[in-house]
């Protein structure tokens, strides 16, 4: 595999982008069920443009439309009955779920997870996670897109494709690749990440989809209707 070298670009406020870039990479990281190294992780988002008035949506103002048997998770817990109820099925299932849903990282607004009886049984944790970031207003979707991707390309060490595609929402992008984590018992693993990307002036929506890799074909077409559905709560 080929190390990536940095994109050249154009943004808007020199330098505000690379605050992002760091603390999407731990996002991003976080969203596959890693914990994001401290050095990496956000300790306040990166300034908006001075006297500019900020984005009047608060987190969460979207919503999707989730197949029969999806639960949505509350993001801040508690999580115990959750978990305790899927463990009587299938232990591990609950356990990997656990461990996802504790490296959450702060910046998630919406975790959502398919818990039909098959999957649970299976084992097949397909999960669906949305972080939202503070952007400066100027800082377009494709700006965006670019910056995302070029953390994907540093996570995976290998070129990552960015399509454009639509959302109920508008214009949105998307990019897939394997990632790696480590799973409960320390044991390292790969999952298979479809993310979309969705702005809105001065935020930055990241919908990381994580499905086991020899399940990603099975569950493309849900995973293509659940991003299509993505709209804002207006």
């Amino acid at each position: 595999m080929r190390r990536p070298q940095p994109r050249p670009r154009a943004h808007g406020p020199g330098g505000v982008l690379l605050a992002v870039a760091a603390a999407l990479l731990a996002l991003l990281l976080a969203a596959c069920g890693n914990s994001p190294s401290p050095s990496l992780a956000p300790a306040s988002p990166p300034p908006a443009t001075p006297g500019a008035p900020t984005t009047p949506l608060p987190p969460g103002a979207f919503t999707f439309e989730l197949p029969d048997g999806w639960q949505e998770v509350q993001v801040d817990g508690p999580h115990d009955e959750l978990l305790a109820d899927l463990g009587a099925t299938n232990p591990a299932f609950a356990e990997s779920l656990g461990a996802r849903l504790a490296n959450l990282a702060d910046s998630a607004s919406f975790v959502a997870f398919d818990g039909t009886p098959e999957a649970v049984e299976a084992g097949d944790l397909v999960t669906l996670t949305v972080t939202e970031v503070d952007l400066p207003l100027d800082v377009t979707l494709p700006d965006f897109a670019e910056t995302v991707r070029s953390q994907a390309e540093m996570i995976v060490e290998d070129d990552v494709e960015l399509r454009r595609i639509l959302v109920t929402a508008g214009q949105a992008y998307s990019l897939a690749y394997p990632a790696p984590f480590t799973r409960p018992d320390g044991q390292p693993a790969v999952v298979a990440v479809t993310q979309v990307l969705y702005t809105i002036p001065g935020r930055g929506y990241v919908m990381t989809f994580a499905v086991p890799p020899d399940r990603a074909n099975d569950y493309s077409e849900t995973v293509a209707d659940i991003a299509t559905s993505f709209a804002m709560a207006l």
